[in-house]
């Protein structure tokens, strides 16, 4: 046989050399960037890290509406009659005593119509001695001696007189001022007053406040400044505006704006006055501001998603 009649191999040299060489594996194709893959795991820790939190923290619920200060001890003082200041004798801070005059009103008219009356009661006196059985003249001095009372009596009005010993809160006229009856020209403040602060806030958390509860009172001006107090009384009934502006009276009444039926909740104040910035200022009857009174506290997850109070049966 021939050299051209040997046997051709199957496969070519170059084929088998190729498939004897060591067999080099590849990797999966990365089709995600960087940045992509690392924001979704902060993602998973994130949710992760809120949903521990929301188990583990409870939230608290607080009733906010509005407060005004009230100074119990304090009493204005109204004039009995209309007329023209003649004389303001006090002013603010000054002590005073029970049946001191504070202000007096003009009494020109008054003092000439008690002068003219004690000349006539005089004269009619003198004559009465001389006849002492004449009836006639015993009720004509009777009936005298009766206006002689009423003109002292209106003479007295004209003149206002502290009602009890303390210090002057304020002072509402001016001597020459015109004033009507009624109208009040002095507050008088006892000594040891107490200021309180008269929280309205809405009265569907009623059921929710008692006594001892934590009462956050903010001043308005002072922002930020809290004074955490403790509820001392709240009322047995809602009340509706009209009915707090009657409690508040009218100086007061048109102070807050309500809507709605409100619940009175009352916080003693530890004293008198407040530092702020250090400086110290005193309440008075009638300061704005806001308060909020701690209800209840609720874990997160309760407070997230409420109707996870139903499906665990807390429906009381």
């Amino acid at each position: 046989m021939s050299q051209q009649d040997a046997p051709q191999p199957l496969f070519r040299q170059e084929a088998l050399a190729h498939h004897a060489r060591p067999e080099a594996r590849g990797s999966l194709l990365q089709i995600t960037p960087f940045w992509a893959r690392t924001t979704y795991w902060i993602i998973v820790l994130a949710a992760v890290v809120a949903g521990v939190g929301l188990a583990v923290v409870d939230i608290n619920e607080y009733a906010q509406g509005s407060v005004l200060i009230q100074v119990k001890g304090l009493e204005d003082v109204a004039s009995t009659a209309g007329g023209r200041v003649s004389r303001v004798l006090v002013q603010r801070g000054q002590h005073v005593k029970a049946g001191e005059t504070l202000v007096e009103l003009y009494s020109s008219q008054e003092l000439g119509d008690r002068e003219r009356l004690e000349q006539e009661f005089r004269a009619l006196l003198a004559t009465t001695l001389l006849t002492p059985l004449n009836g006639a003249a015993q009720q004509v001095v009777s009936s005298m001696r009766t206006q002689l009372d009423q003109s002292q009596a209106r003479l007295a009005e004209r003149s206002l007189k502290a009602p009890f010993e303390g210090i002057v809160n304020d002072v509402r006229v001016r001597e020459g001022q015109f004033i009507g009856q009624g109208e009040v020209v002095v507050s008088v403040m006892r000594e040891g007053a107490e200021s309180w602060a008269l929280g309205l806030v809405p009265g569907r958390y009623r059921p929710m406040i008692k006594p001892g509860q934590a009462f956050r009172l903010e001043l308005e001006g002072f922002p930020y400044q809290f004074r955490d107090l403790e509820v001392a009384s709240i009322s047995d009934e809602l009340v509706g505006p009209a009915e707090v502006r009657r409690y508040l009276g009218p100086d007061l009444g048109d102070v807050v704006t309500l809507q709605g039926p409100v619940v009175v909740v009352e916080a003693r104040l530890p004293s008198s006055e407040f530092v702020s910035d250090k400086r110290t200022y005193h309440y008075y009857t009638g300061m704005p501001g806001t308060v909020r009174v701690k209800v209840r506290s609720r874990n997160g997850w309760m407070t997230l998603l409420p109707i996870l109070d139903y499906l665990r049966g807390d429906r009381g």
